[in-house]
Protein backbone atom coordinates (compact mmCIF):
# COMPACT_ATOMS: atom_id res chain seq x y z
CA UNK A 1 0.00 0.00 0.00
CA UNK A 2 1.59 3.73 -0.67
CA UNK A 3 3.11 4.81 2.04
CA UNK A 4 0.62 7.69 2.27
CA UNK A 5 -2.41 6.02 1.74
CA UNK A 6 -1.56 3.98 5.24
CA UNK A 7 -1.59 6.91 7.19
CA UNK A 8 -4.26 8.04 5.82
CA UNK A 9 -5.92 4.86 6.53
CA UNK A 10 -5.01 5.04 10.40
CA UNK A 11 -5.46 8.54 10.96
CA UNK A 12 -9.07 7.87 9.58
CA UNK A 13 -9.47 4.71 12.24
CA UNK A 14 -7.73 7.14 14.91
CA UNK A 15 -10.23 9.90 14.85
CA UNK A 16 -13.40 7.15 14.34
CA UNK A 17 -12.20 5.15 17.34
CA UNK A 18 -11.58 7.94 19.40
CA UNK A 19 -15.44 9.44 18.49
CA UNK A 20 -16.98 6.38 19.46
CA UNK A 21 -15.06 6.36 22.73
CA UNK A 22 -15.97 9.41 23.50
CA UNK A 23 -19.74 8.57 22.76
CA UNK A 24 -19.52 5.08 24.97
CA UNK A 25 -17.70 6.55 27.93
CA UNK A 26 -19.61 8.67 30.39
CA UNK A 27 -18.26 11.59 31.43
CA UNK A 28 -18.17 12.81 34.88
CA UNK A 29 -20.58 16.03 35.61
CA UNK A 30 -18.47 18.47 37.30
CA UNK A 31 -18.74 19.14 41.13
CA UNK A 32 -19.77 22.63 42.73
CA UNK A 33 -19.00 23.16 45.90
CA UNK A 34 -21.00 26.04 48.03
CA UNK A 35 -17.66 26.76 50.59
CA UNK A 36 -17.70 29.07 53.67
CA UNK A 37 -13.30 29.33 54.13
CA UNK A 38 -10.19 28.05 53.48
CA UNK A 39 -7.68 26.93 55.42
CA UNK A 40 -3.27 26.25 55.82
CA UNK A 41 -3.70 24.13 58.65
CA UNK A 42 -5.85 20.94 58.81
CA UNK A 43 -6.72 22.06 62.41
CA UNK A 44 -8.17 25.41 61.88
CA UNK A 45 -10.60 23.94 59.07
CA UNK A 46 -11.51 21.29 61.45
CA UNK A 47 -12.43 24.42 64.02
CA UNK A 48 -14.11 26.25 61.48
CA UNK A 49 -16.09 23.34 60.74
CA UNK A 50 -17.47 23.36 64.13
CA UNK A 51 -18.12 27.05 64.59
CA UNK A 52 -20.42 26.14 61.06
CA UNK A 53 -21.96 23.72 63.03
CA UNK A 54 -22.88 25.39 65.73
CA UNK A 55 -24.81 27.68 64.13
CA UNK A 56 -26.49 24.76 62.39
CA UNK A 57 -24.90 24.38 58.86
CA UNK A 58 -23.69 20.86 57.91
CA UNK A 59 -20.46 21.57 57.18
CA UNK A 60 -17.06 19.42 56.60
CA UNK A 61 -13.48 19.84 54.64
CA UNK A 62 -11.54 18.28 52.55
CA UNK A 63 -8.28 18.99 50.68
CA UNK A 64 -7.84 20.64 47.04
CA UNK A 65 -5.54 19.07 44.89
CA UNK A 66 -2.21 19.90 44.58
CA UNK A 67 -2.81 22.59 47.13
CA UNK A 68 -1.79 23.15 50.54
CA UNK A 69 -5.29 24.25 51.28
CA UNK A 70 -8.04 22.61 53.03
CA UNK A 71 -12.01 24.29 51.94
CA UNK A 72 -15.02 23.86 54.25
CA UNK A 73 -18.26 23.84 52.57
CA UNK A 74 -21.64 23.01 53.09
CA UNK A 75 -23.06 21.82 50.14
CA UNK A 76 -21.87 19.91 47.30
CA UNK A 77 -23.78 19.10 44.14
CA UNK A 78 -23.81 18.70 40.54
CA UNK A 79 -26.30 21.25 40.01
CA UNK A 80 -24.47 24.52 39.27
CA UNK A 81 -27.94 26.87 39.44
CA UNK A 82 -28.58 24.72 43.14
CA UNK A 83 -25.02 25.94 44.07
CA UNK A 84 -25.37 29.62 42.89
CA UNK A 85 -28.63 29.94 44.33
CA UNK A 86 -27.50 28.48 47.42
CA UNK A 87 -24.72 30.69 47.79
CA UNK A 88 -26.38 33.53 47.58
CA UNK A 89 -28.77 32.74 50.65
CA UNK A 90 -25.75 32.35 52.21
CA UNK A 91 -23.78 35.58 51.42
CA UNK A 92 -26.70 37.09 53.39
CA UNK A 93 -25.78 35.51 56.46
CA UNK A 94 -23.20 38.32 57.63
CA UNK A 95 -20.72 35.20 59.54
CA UNK A 96 -20.81 33.80 55.96
CA UNK A 97 -20.47 36.46 53.36
CA UNK A 98 -17.31 35.40 52.17
CA UNK A 99 -18.89 31.92 50.63
CA UNK A 100 -18.26 31.58 47.36
CA UNK A 101 -18.44 28.47 44.50
CA UNK A 102 -15.76 26.16 43.64
CA UNK A 103 -15.94 24.27 40.92
CA UNK A 104 -13.76 21.31 40.24
CA UNK A 105 -12.61 18.18 42.68
CA UNK A 106 -11.94 18.13 46.65
CA UNK A 107 -9.92 14.83 48.44
CA UNK A 108 -11.35 13.52 50.90
CA UNK A 109 -8.82 13.80 54.13
CA UNK A 110 -10.64 13.14 56.66
CA UNK A 111 -13.33 15.12 56.82
CA UNK A 112 -17.06 13.62 57.61
CA UNK A 113 -18.80 13.38 54.45
CA UNK A 114 -21.96 14.88 54.68
CA UNK A 115 -25.50 13.07 55.15
CA UNK A 116 -27.27 11.75 52.20
CA UNK A 117 -29.75 13.46 50.34
CA UNK A 118 -31.76 10.96 49.23
CA UNK A 119 -34.81 9.88 50.75
CA UNK A 120 -35.52 6.97 52.44
CA UNK A 121 -38.40 4.82 50.79
CA UNK A 122 -41.08 4.39 53.60
CA UNK A 123 -41.72 0.89 54.93
CA UNK A 124 -45.35 0.83 56.39
CA UNK A 125 -45.66 -0.89 59.86
CA UNK A 126 -48.39 -1.10 62.52
CA UNK A 127 -47.79 0.34 65.77
CA UNK A 128 -49.11 -1.23 68.72
CA UNK A 129 -51.24 2.24 70.07
CA UNK A 130 -51.36 4.22 67.15
CA UNK A 131 -51.46 8.68 68.44
CA UNK A 132 -54.76 8.56 67.25
CA UNK A 133 -56.14 6.52 69.75
CA UNK A 134 -53.91 8.02 72.78
CA UNK A 135 -56.75 8.52 75.54
CA UNK A 136 -56.35 12.04 77.73
CA UNK A 137 -54.49 11.60 80.70
CA UNK A 138 -55.66 13.73 83.71
CA UNK A 139 -52.87 15.65 84.60
CA UNK A 140 -52.53 16.88 88.20
CA UNK A 141 -52.02 20.37 88.94
CA UNK A 142 -50.99 19.92 92.70
CA UNK A 143 -48.09 17.06 92.66
CA UNK A 144 -46.35 15.39 89.74
CA UNK A 145 -45.71 12.43 92.02
CA UNK A 146 -49.27 11.21 91.74
CA UNK A 147 -49.15 10.24 88.43
CA UNK A 148 -48.80 6.47 88.35
CA UNK A 149 -46.84 4.95 84.91
CA UNK A 150 -46.77 1.25 84.72
CA UNK A 151 -43.92 -0.11 83.36
CA UNK A 152 -44.32 -2.33 80.25
CA UNK A 153 -41.52 -4.73 79.40
CA UNK A 154 -39.44 -4.34 76.02
CA UNK A 155 -41.25 -6.15 72.91
CA UNK A 156 -38.50 -5.83 70.03
CA UNK A 157 -41.28 -8.01 67.68
CA UNK A 158 -43.92 -5.04 67.72
CA UNK A 159 -41.39 -1.95 68.18
CA UNK A 160 -42.91 -0.73 71.82
CA UNK A 161 -40.39 0.27 74.07
CA UNK A 162 -41.32 1.08 77.64
CA UNK A 163 -41.28 4.47 79.09
CA UNK A 164 -38.36 5.98 80.85
CA UNK A 165 -39.05 5.98 84.32
CA UNK A 166 -36.33 8.01 85.08
CA UNK A 167 -37.74 10.81 82.61
CA UNK A 168 -39.63 13.49 84.52
CA UNK A 169 -41.69 14.95 81.32
CA UNK A 170 -45.37 14.16 81.96
CA UNK A 171 -47.04 11.97 79.07
CA UNK A 172 -48.67 13.39 76.34
CA UNK A 173 -52.50 14.45 77.34
CA UNK A 174 -54.42 14.88 74.07
CA UNK A 175 -53.93 14.22 70.19
CA UNK A 176 -50.64 14.81 68.10
CA UNK A 177 -50.62 17.86 65.57
CA UNK A 178 -48.41 15.98 63.79
CA UNK A 179 -46.43 13.20 65.30
CA UNK A 180 -44.93 12.58 69.05
CA UNK A 181 -41.40 12.21 69.39
CA UNK A 182 -39.21 12.59 73.03
CA UNK A 183 -35.39 12.85 72.17
CA UNK A 184 -33.71 10.16 75.34
CA UNK A 185 -30.76 11.73 75.91
CA UNK A 186 -27.92 9.57 78.11
CA UNK A 187 -24.28 10.41 79.25
CA UNK A 188 -21.34 7.78 78.57
CA UNK A 189 -22.52 6.30 82.00
CA UNK A 190 -25.36 5.85 80.64
CA UNK A 191 -27.99 7.96 82.94
CA UNK A 192 -30.43 10.44 81.47
CA UNK A 193 -29.09 13.75 80.33
CA UNK A 194 -30.77 16.92 79.95
CA UNK A 195 -30.08 19.30 76.97
CA UNK A 196 -31.30 20.67 73.52
CA UNK A 197 -32.06 18.20 70.49
CA UNK A 198 -32.31 21.02 67.35
CA UNK A 199 -34.05 20.19 64.54
CA UNK A 200 -32.06 21.28 60.98
CA UNK A 201 -32.47 22.50 57.60
CA UNK A 202 -29.54 20.70 56.30
CA UNK A 203 -29.45 23.30 52.83
CA UNK A 204 -30.24 26.30 54.43
CA UNK A 205 -28.48 25.82 57.51
CA UNK A 206 -31.32 27.19 59.55
CA UNK A 207 -32.74 25.79 63.22
CA UNK A 208 -35.94 24.72 62.82
CA UNK A 209 -36.73 23.88 66.28
CA UNK A 210 -34.95 23.28 69.44
CA UNK A 211 -36.67 20.49 71.97
CA UNK A 212 -35.69 19.45 75.53
CA UNK A 213 -34.99 15.85 76.06
CA UNK A 214 -37.01 13.54 77.55
CA UNK A 215 -40.24 15.86 76.66
CA UNK A 216 -43.05 14.81 74.72
CA UNK A 217 -42.82 16.78 71.39
CA UNK A 218 -45.46 17.16 68.89
CA UNK A 219 -43.85 17.52 65.70
CA UNK A 220 -44.95 18.20 62.03
CA UNK A 221 -43.31 17.79 59.08
CA UNK A 222 -41.68 20.60 57.91
CA UNK A 223 -42.57 21.53 54.10
CA UNK A 224 -38.71 21.69 53.52
CA UNK A 225 -37.71 18.45 54.68
CA UNK A 226 -40.98 16.45 52.83
CA UNK A 227 -37.93 15.12 49.99
CA UNK A 228 -35.34 14.15 52.30
CA UNK A 229 -35.19 13.25 56.19
CA UNK A 230 -35.27 15.09 58.68
CA UNK A 231 -31.87 15.78 60.88
CA UNK A 232 -31.69 16.37 64.53
CA UNK A 233 -28.45 17.34 66.00
CA UNK A 234 -27.26 17.49 69.60
CA UNK A 235 -24.10 20.05 70.24
CA UNK A 236 -23.42 20.29 73.97
CA UNK A 237 -19.85 21.43 74.30
CA UNK A 238 -17.91 19.08 76.10
CA UNK A 239 -19.31 16.50 74.22
CA UNK A 240 -18.97 15.03 70.54
CA UNK A 241 -21.69 15.99 68.12
CA UNK A 242 -24.57 13.28 67.87
CA UNK A 243 -26.81 13.66 64.46
CA UNK A 244 -29.84 11.60 64.07
CA UNK A 245 -31.36 11.13 60.53
CA UNK A 246 -35.13 10.66 60.59
CA UNK A 247 -37.39 9.46 58.02
CA UNK A 248 -40.90 11.00 59.27
CA UNK A 249 -43.29 8.30 57.53
CA UNK A 250 -41.49 5.91 59.27
CA UNK A 251 -38.84 6.28 61.99
CA UNK A 252 -38.09 3.11 62.60
CA UNK A 253 -36.24 2.70 59.60
CA UNK A 254 -33.49 4.28 62.04
CA UNK A 255 -31.71 1.82 64.19
CA UNK A 256 -32.92 1.97 67.72
CA UNK A 257 -36.20 4.25 67.55
CA UNK A 258 -39.09 2.34 68.94
CA UNK A 259 -42.68 3.55 70.21
CA UNK A 260 -43.36 3.93 73.32
CA UNK A 261 -46.70 3.20 75.38
CA UNK A 262 -48.12 6.33 74.44
CA UNK A 263 -47.05 6.07 70.92
CA UNK A 264 -44.42 8.76 70.72
CA UNK A 265 -41.32 7.68 69.09
CA UNK A 266 -38.34 8.02 71.30
CA UNK A 267 -34.81 9.18 69.60
CA UNK A 268 -31.71 7.79 70.95
CA UNK A 269 -28.50 9.92 71.38
CA UNK A 270 -25.90 8.52 73.25
CA UNK A 271 -23.23 11.21 74.19
CA UNK A 272 -19.37 10.37 73.86
CA UNK A 273 -16.93 12.40 76.09
CA UNK A 274 -13.74 14.35 75.67
CA UNK A 275 -10.78 12.14 75.58
CA UNK A 276 -7.12 13.58 76.54
CA UNK A 277 -5.72 15.54 73.82
CA UNK A 278 -8.93 16.64 72.31
CA UNK A 279 -9.68 20.38 72.40
CA UNK A 280 -13.23 21.98 72.47
CA UNK A 281 -13.94 25.63 70.73
CA UNK A 282 -17.05 27.53 73.27
CA UNK A 283 -18.44 28.90 69.64
CA UNK A 284 -21.28 31.11 71.88
CA UNK A 285 -18.60 32.64 74.64
CA UNK A 286 -18.29 35.75 73.05
CA UNK A 287 -16.69 38.93 74.06
CA UNK A 288 -17.13 42.75 73.57
CA UNK A 289 -15.25 44.59 71.64
CA UNK A 290 -11.84 44.31 73.03
CA UNK A 291 -13.10 43.09 76.11
CA UNK A 292 -12.74 40.70 78.69
CA UNK A 293 -16.54 40.83 79.70
CA UNK A 294 -18.69 38.44 78.07
CA UNK A 295 -21.83 38.64 76.00
CA UNK A 296 -24.98 37.57 78.61
CA UNK A 297 -25.07 34.74 75.99
CA UNK A 298 -21.91 32.80 76.97
CA UNK A 299 -22.90 32.25 80.53
CA UNK A 300 -24.78 29.37 79.24
CA UNK A 301 -21.48 27.15 77.80
CA UNK A 302 -19.59 28.28 81.13
CA UNK A 303 -22.15 26.71 83.19
CA UNK A 304 -22.20 23.85 80.74
CA UNK A 305 -18.30 23.41 81.54
CA UNK A 306 -18.65 23.65 85.08
CA UNK A 307 -21.09 21.11 84.16
CA UNK A 308 -18.67 18.66 82.54
CA UNK A 309 -15.98 19.55 85.25
CA UNK A 310 -18.06 18.66 88.13
CA UNK A 311 -18.96 15.09 85.53
CA UNK A 312 -15.87 14.14 85.33
CA UNK A 313 -13.36 14.83 88.56
CA UNK A 314 -10.43 13.35 86.81
CA UNK A 315 -10.21 16.59 84.34
CA UNK A 316 -8.00 18.97 84.11
CA UNK A 317 -8.25 21.36 81.26
CA UNK A 318 -5.91 24.29 79.51
CA UNK A 319 -7.87 27.03 79.23
CA UNK A 320 -6.91 28.81 75.50
CA UNK A 321 -7.58 32.93 74.82
CA UNK A 322 -7.85 34.07 71.24
CA UNK A 323 -7.64 37.68 69.58
CA UNK A 324 -8.97 39.31 66.54
CA UNK A 325 -5.16 40.58 65.75
CA UNK A 326 -1.94 41.86 67.08
CA UNK A 327 -2.52 45.27 67.19
CA UNK A 328 -2.07 46.75 71.12
CA UNK A 329 -5.51 48.11 72.12
CA UNK A 330 -7.25 49.41 75.03
CA UNK A 331 -8.63 46.80 77.05
CA UNK A 332 -12.16 46.97 78.79
CA UNK A 333 -11.06 44.84 82.05
CA UNK A 334 -13.33 43.56 84.92
CA UNK A 335 -13.47 45.83 87.47
CA UNK A 336 -14.31 45.52 91.42
CA UNK A 337 -17.65 44.56 90.71
CA UNK A 338 -16.28 41.45 88.58
CA UNK A 339 -19.68 41.43 86.45
CA UNK A 340 -18.22 38.50 83.74
CA UNK A 341 -21.39 39.84 81.74
CA UNK A 342 -21.96 43.34 81.58
CA UNK A 343 -19.25 46.22 81.13
CA UNK A 344 -20.87 48.67 84.07
CA UNK A 345 -18.28 48.96 86.12
CA UNK A 346 -15.54 47.71 84.02
CA UNK A 347 -12.22 49.55 83.88
CA UNK A 348 -9.91 50.10 80.61
CA UNK A 349 -6.29 50.25 80.11
CA UNK A 350 -3.95 50.02 76.79
CA UNK A 351 -2.41 46.56 76.51
CA UNK A 352 -1.39 43.96 73.68
CA UNK A 353 -3.50 41.48 72.14
CA UNK A 354 -1.60 38.54 74.06
CA UNK A 355 -2.66 40.78 77.42
CA UNK A 356 -6.09 40.65 76.22
CA UNK A 357 -6.24 36.88 75.88
CA UNK A 358 -4.38 35.99 79.00
CA UNK A 359 -7.12 38.59 80.51
CA UNK A 360 -10.01 36.18 78.78
CA UNK A 361 -8.37 32.91 80.00
CA UNK A 362 -8.13 34.10 83.03
CA UNK A 363 -11.99 35.31 83.44
CA UNK A 364 -13.09 31.99 82.02
CA UNK A 365 -11.22 30.71 85.09
CA UNK A 366 -12.17 32.43 88.16
CA UNK A 367 -15.81 31.99 86.51
CA UNK A 368 -15.30 28.24 87.29
CA UNK A 369 -13.71 28.81 90.86
CA UNK A 370 -16.66 31.09 92.05
CA UNK A 371 -18.67 27.85 90.97
CA UNK A 372 -16.56 25.51 92.42
CA UNK A 373 -13.78 24.26 90.70
CA UNK A 374 -10.40 23.64 91.97
CA UNK A 375 -8.01 26.03 90.58
CA UNK A 376 -5.24 23.79 90.44
CA UNK A 377 -7.41 21.72 87.80
CA UNK A 378 -6.76 24.82 85.36
CA UNK A 379 -4.08 26.05 83.58
CA UNK A 380 -4.11 28.65 81.11
CA UNK A 381 -2.71 29.70 77.71
CA UNK A 382 -2.63 33.34 76.42
CA UNK A 383 -2.32 33.43 71.73
CA UNK A 384 -3.07 36.60 71.42
CA UNK A 385 -3.62 36.76 67.30
CA UNK A 386 -1.15 34.60 66.31
CA UNK A 387 -3.70 31.50 65.64
CA UNK A 388 -6.06 33.29 64.33
CA UNK A 389 -9.14 31.01 62.02
CA UNK A 390 -10.17 33.91 59.44
CA UNK A 391 -8.67 37.07 58.41
CA UNK A 392 -8.58 40.33 60.59
CA UNK A 393 -11.10 42.14 58.11
CA UNK A 394 -12.78 38.59 57.29
CA UNK A 395 -16.66 39.51 57.64
CA UNK A 396 -16.45 35.69 60.64
CA UNK A 397 -13.42 37.72 61.88
CA UNK A 398 -15.06 37.60 65.56
CA UNK A 399 -14.63 34.05 65.60
CA UNK A 400 -11.04 34.85 65.97
CA UNK A 401 -12.15 36.22 69.69
CA UNK A 402 -12.55 33.01 70.88
CA UNK A 403 -11.93 30.59 73.68
CA UNK A 404 -10.32 26.66 73.62
CA UNK A 405 -10.65 24.15 76.03
CA UNK A 406 -8.12 21.46 75.99
CA UNK A 407 -7.99 18.40 77.79
CA UNK A 408 -4.65 17.96 79.47
CA UNK A 409 -6.07 15.27 81.45
CA UNK A 410 -9.06 12.79 81.83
Amino acid sequence: MNPTLRKLFFLIAFLCSSALYAQTTPTTPPQYYVVIGAFAKESNAKKFVGFARSRFFQATYEKKPKSRLFFVYVIKTNDKTEAFTEVRVLQKEPTFADAWVYRGSLINVGGQPLPPETKVEPQPIEPVVPVDSVKEVPVPTDSVQEIKVVVLPLDTTTNVIAPDVNASALPPTKKANGKYFKFALVAPDGQPFTGKIHNVDLRLGRDLGSYNSYDYNDILLPSSQRQEPMTFICGIFGYKEVMQLIDYNNPALTEGVKQDQYGAWVVPFKLERLNKGDVSVMYNVSFYRDAVIMLPRAKEELDELVSLMNLNPAYEIKIHGHTNGNDKRKIIGLGETRNYFDVKGSIERNGTSKELSKDRAEAVREYLVEHGIARERMDIMAWGGTNMLVKETASSARLNDRIEIEIIKD
